[in-house]
């Protein structure tokens, strides 16, 4: 089973990880074409809606696009019980696309007088109503098909969808100018769902019975519960994100934020690739399992070994090619962000094992101890964060981020371990310790040896976890 089952997280990786950077890809041309065409107000407009609209939606999609996988996941080997369940996502999708596009309608013209002084610009805003509807709805057929693990029917919908998105949205931008900025978002929306439509899971067979609103809700409510939970954990990090760059800026400079952006774009967003694309397969195959303790603690041993064995030369080989690939995302001056993610990267490492305990949170179901161990890391990840910088500059919020996620894995570990009484194997640990000291010697090696002599060192580690990845996938 093991193999087996190390093939399947692998591909899963590799056709997601793929996905996602063709996705970044296609945003940067997006961004490109803006600011060719219209400048840096239009990157402006593009920035204001699409926060707008993300922040809207985090709330009122009451994240039915996670919380859902679980209910999908469990019911997906019963046709009748799928079937039931497919129709209650769908139609909790579509109430939560229209109590968001409500709510950004009815927001329009106060949102117009913020951000432009007048309450007659609202027509962008109007555009964006039409976004949230069509957002929630493709976020409930993608939880259909992750948690049924329709994979590649997923991750083709997703591709041409942001093909798609890309060449509707460009015409826009030529044709209206500036009025095509949040045409264009709700017009990628709107993209999306017809690509998604046209994969949507077809339940084996129709329900066995006529499913009214009482039973809608009744089956919905648990995901909508924790969805809402989920929601409410992802939107108190953004704020404590968004704390801490403001505090940021006020002691130090709008180019220090700039820095700090691009050093955590770089080791959040993009090492993190790896751990979404993970999330795809693991998730729903953790929620499918819930009620064993034991399957449970095999699955999160398994996938914590497999994604620290992946990690490890993945960061080795990150820090050899650092400044490489700052220059190609940026320019030079952004080389001083070096120090910085030289360091955060190896947050990745207890990251991995915190991150596959916190997903045994969500796939019981057990929204509130969810929300409250997400709102305790974020909580404590601004004073941490400040006093780092301050500190010691860029190299100590490196360092920074890697304490946060120990403690991280502290608080997951305490669930994990005393809620739960699940434990981590002998072998996880071993993994740990080991992928920890070796990123920690190749972070020094990166910062304190010539490049003739870290770069074959930092290639023969990297080299060498090859082995065990191929005798894992064999065992």
């Amino acid at each position: 089973m093991s193999a087996s089952l190390s093939a399947r997280v692998i591909k899963a990786m590799s056709l997601f990880s793929g996905l996602q950077a063709l996705t970044i890809l296609c945003s940067v041309i997006k961004m490109k074409i803006v600011a060719l065409w219209l400048g840096a107000t239009g990157v402006g407009l593009f920035g204001i809606f699409q926060s707008v609209a993300d922040t809207v939606s985090t709330l009122s999609d009451l994240g039915i696009r996670n919380s859902a996988v679980r209910d999908v996941a469990s019911g997906s080997a019963a046709p009748s019980r799928l079937a039931v369940i497919a129709l209650t996502v769908r139609r909790w999708s579509l109430l939560a696309g229209l109590l968001g596009a409500v709510v950004m309608a009815a927001a329009s013209p106060l949102l117009g007088n913020w951000f432009f002084g007048s309450y007659g610009a609202c027509w962008g805003f109007l555009a964006l109503a039409a976004a949230m509807l069509f957002n929630a709805l493709t976020g409930g057929e993608q939880a259909l098909l992750q948690g049924s693990g329709r994979l590649r029917s997923l991750a083709s919908a997703n591709l041409w969808g942001t093909i798609a998105g890309l060449l509707v949205s460009i015409p826009l931008f030529r044709i209206c100018g500036y009025t095509g900025v949040p045409l264009s978002i709700a017009a990628y929306a709107l993209t999306m769902y017809i690509c998604i439509r046209a994969y949507r899971l077809k339940a084996p067979q129709k329900p066995q019975q006529a499913v009214g609103l009482g039973a809608i809700w009744h089956e919905g409510k648990g995901f909508a519960r924790l969805g809402l939970c989920m929601a409410l954990a992802a939107f108190i990090t953004a704020t404590a994100h968004a704390l801490f760059i403001g505090m940021l800026n006020d002691i130090s400079s709008t180019a220090e934020v700039g820095y700090v952006q691009a050093g955590d774009t770089i080791v959040i967003r993009y090492v993190g690739l790896i751990f979404t694309a993970i999330a795809m397969e693991f998730y729903p195959r953790l929620a499918s399992v819930r009620g064993s303790g034991r399957r449970t603690a095999l699955f999160v041993n398994h996938e914590s070994i497999l994604l620290l064995l992946v990690l490890t030369p993945f960061i080795l080989l990150f820090l050899l090619l650092r400044e490489p690939m700052v220059r190609l995302l940026y320019k030079e001056e952004f080389l001083i962000i070096v120090p910085f993610i030289t360091w955060g990267v190896l947050s990745s490492i207890p990251k991995a094992v915190s991150w596959c305990m916190a997903y045994s949170i969500v796939s019981r179901g057990d929204g509130k101890v969810y929300l409250l161990t997400e709102s305790l890391d974020a909580l404590l990840s601004v004073p941490l964060c400040l006093a780092a910088y301050s500190g010691w500059g860029l190299t100590g919020l490196g360092v920074a981020y890697i304490v946060w996620y120990i403690l991280y894995a502290l608080i997951t570990g305490v669930v994990y371990y005393r809620r739960y009484r699940l434990r981590l194997s002998g072998n996880v640990w071993r993994v740990w310790m080991l992928s920890a000291a070796l990123c920690t010697a190749g972070a020094f090696a990166a910062d304190m040896l010539p490049l003739w002599l870290s770069a074959p060192m930092l290639s023969a580690a990297a080299l060498a976890f090859v082995r065990p990845i191929r005798r894992l996938l064999k065992r």
